[in-house]
């Protein structure tokens, strides 16, 4: 299901408020209760949300928003983001990107730069790559369609075949102990080799999610070249 203007509209302001009543949202966007209703029908179809009495609630528990629709979601702050991690950027660097939608924001910022190499596992991020001309080199393995990206025992393998000048990473968690987690094991292995192979790592996240604690350990804080937060 691709999501329309209204729907991303529902979608953003139940991820920042967690629930959202159907009065509200016709008020707010001008459209009739009904055509609302039908929306929050669709979208729970689609795993994006719980209908409740009224109106409905957020279903992040049992659903990973797919990378393309997670990007709509404070979008202004991930282009500020991304904005913030210019400065790590130079001539003649062999980058790596995980899986996210923060990282989207940094591509347009590539074509700056010279004779510069990306490696990611993302099949989303080398779509967009491709389109602006950026060389970029792909991990196998196996496809996960949510993310859009590559992970398992080949991508890793790959990884550990390179060394990276710099990788950018965007992950669920920053413990208050500094931890780095991810509740996803294949997603968190792929992150944990590229901190091991990078000569340098910038970690890009909502500060929401500071002070959070997902399943799988990426690496600490420590082994950070920075943390950029907004």
């Amino acid at each position: 299901m691709e999501l329309n203007d209204r729907q991303n509209a529902i979608l953003q302001k139940i991820n920042a408020a967690g629930q959202v009543r159907v009065a509200e949202l016709a008020k707010e966007l001008f459209f009739s209760e009904m055509t609302i209703r039908r929306d929050l029908k669709m979208m729970e179809k689609e795993g994006f949300l719980k209908r409740t009495h009224g109106g409905a609630v957020e279903n992040v528990s049992e659903f990973q928003y797919p990378t393309h629709y997670r990007m709509e979601i404070n979008k202004e702050q991930k282009k500020h983001l991304a904005e913030k991690a210019i400065p790590y950027l130079s001539d003649n660097q062999v980058i790596f990107l995980n899986s996210s939608s923060t990282l989207m924001y940094i591509l347009p910022h590539l074509p700056k730069f010279k004779n510069l190499q990306v490696i990611t596992n993302s099949v989303l991020l080398l779509s967009y790559l491709a389109k602006i001309h950026v060389p970029c080199c792909l991990t196998g393995g196996r496809y996960n369609e949510i993310e859009q990206c590559l992970t398992g025992r080949q991508a890793e393998a790959f990884l550990r075949g390179v060394n990276p000048d710099i990788a950018f990473l965007s992950c669920e968690a920053l413990g208050g102990d500094g931890r780095v987690t991810e509740s996803d094991q294949d997603l968190a292995e792929i992150a944990k080799v590229a901190v091991e192979k990078s000569k340098a790592t910038v970690l890009l996240m909502d500060r929401s999610k500071v002070g959070n604690v997902s399943t799988y350990d990426i690496c600490s804080a420590e082994q950070l070249t920075d943390v950029i937060l907004f």
